[in-house]
Protein backbone atom coordinates (compact mmCIF):
# COMPACT_ATOMS: atom_id res chain seq x y z
CA UNK A 1 0.00 0.00 0.00
CA UNK A 2 1.30 3.43 -0.96
CA UNK A 3 0.05 6.49 0.90
CA UNK A 4 1.00 9.99 -0.21
CA UNK A 5 0.30 13.54 0.79
CA UNK A 6 -0.08 15.74 -2.28
CA UNK A 7 -0.27 19.51 -2.67
CA UNK A 8 -2.33 20.48 -5.70
CA UNK A 9 -2.09 24.03 -7.02
CA UNK A 10 -5.02 25.34 -9.02
CA UNK A 11 -6.17 28.67 -10.32
CA UNK A 12 -8.15 30.19 -7.41
CA UNK A 13 -11.26 30.52 -9.56
CA UNK A 14 -11.10 26.78 -10.35
CA UNK A 15 -10.46 25.54 -6.82
CA UNK A 16 -13.99 24.26 -6.17
CA UNK A 17 -14.30 22.37 -9.46
CA UNK A 18 -10.80 20.91 -9.03
CA UNK A 19 -11.65 19.72 -5.51
CA UNK A 20 -14.83 18.09 -6.79
CA UNK A 21 -12.96 16.31 -9.60
CA UNK A 22 -10.23 15.10 -7.23
CA UNK A 23 -12.78 13.82 -4.70
CA UNK A 24 -14.30 11.59 -7.41
CA UNK A 25 -10.99 9.81 -8.04
CA UNK A 26 -10.60 6.43 -6.37
CA UNK A 27 -8.18 6.58 -3.44
CA UNK A 28 -8.13 10.40 -3.23
CA UNK A 29 -9.34 12.32 -0.18
CA UNK A 30 -9.47 16.13 -0.20
CA UNK A 31 -8.60 17.59 3.21
CA UNK A 32 -8.70 21.32 2.64
CA UNK A 33 -7.83 24.32 0.55
CA UNK A 34 -7.16 28.02 0.80
CA UNK A 35 -8.15 31.06 -1.22
CA UNK A 36 -4.99 31.10 -3.35
CA UNK A 37 -5.75 27.69 -4.92
CA UNK A 38 -3.67 25.32 -2.79
CA UNK A 39 -5.46 22.03 -2.11
CA UNK A 40 -4.22 19.34 0.29
CA UNK A 41 -5.09 15.73 -0.52
CA UNK A 42 -4.05 12.25 0.50
CA UNK A 43 -3.82 9.41 -1.97
CA UNK A 44 -3.89 5.67 -1.25
CA UNK A 45 -2.99 3.20 -3.98
CA UNK A 46 -1.91 -0.44 -4.18
CA UNK A 47 1.54 0.26 -5.60
CA UNK A 48 3.89 2.96 -6.84
CA UNK A 49 2.85 2.46 -10.48
CA UNK A 50 -0.79 3.18 -9.72
CA UNK A 51 0.25 6.13 -7.56
CA UNK A 52 2.24 7.59 -10.43
CA UNK A 53 -0.63 7.10 -12.87
CA UNK A 54 -3.05 8.82 -10.50
CA UNK A 55 -0.73 11.80 -10.03
CA UNK A 56 -0.70 12.26 -13.80
CA UNK A 57 -4.51 12.10 -13.90
CA UNK A 58 -4.70 14.66 -11.09
CA UNK A 59 -2.39 16.99 -13.01
CA UNK A 60 -4.60 16.67 -16.10
CA UNK A 61 -7.71 17.98 -14.29
CA UNK A 62 -8.73 21.29 -15.91
CA UNK A 63 -7.59 24.21 -13.77
CA UNK A 64 -4.71 22.34 -12.08
CA UNK A 65 -1.36 24.11 -12.28
CA UNK A 66 0.77 21.51 -10.50
CA UNK A 67 0.75 18.45 -8.27
CA UNK A 68 3.57 17.92 -5.76
CA UNK A 69 4.01 14.81 -3.68
CA UNK A 70 5.10 16.10 -0.28
CA UNK A 71 4.93 12.86 1.69
CA UNK A 72 5.12 9.21 0.69
CA UNK A 73 4.90 6.05 2.74
CA UNK A 74 5.20 2.54 1.38
CA UNK A 75 3.88 -0.33 3.44
CA UNK A 76 4.22 -3.83 2.04
CA UNK A 77 1.68 -5.33 4.46
CA UNK A 78 -1.53 -6.60 2.85
CA UNK A 79 -4.67 -4.54 3.26
CA UNK A 80 -7.26 -5.70 5.79
CA UNK A 81 -10.87 -4.69 6.35
CA UNK A 82 -10.47 -4.25 10.14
Amino acid sequence: MDISGVLVRSYPENSQSVQQALALMEGVEVHGSNEDGRIVVTVEQENAGKMSDLLVLMHDVPGVLSTSMIYHQFDDLPLTDN
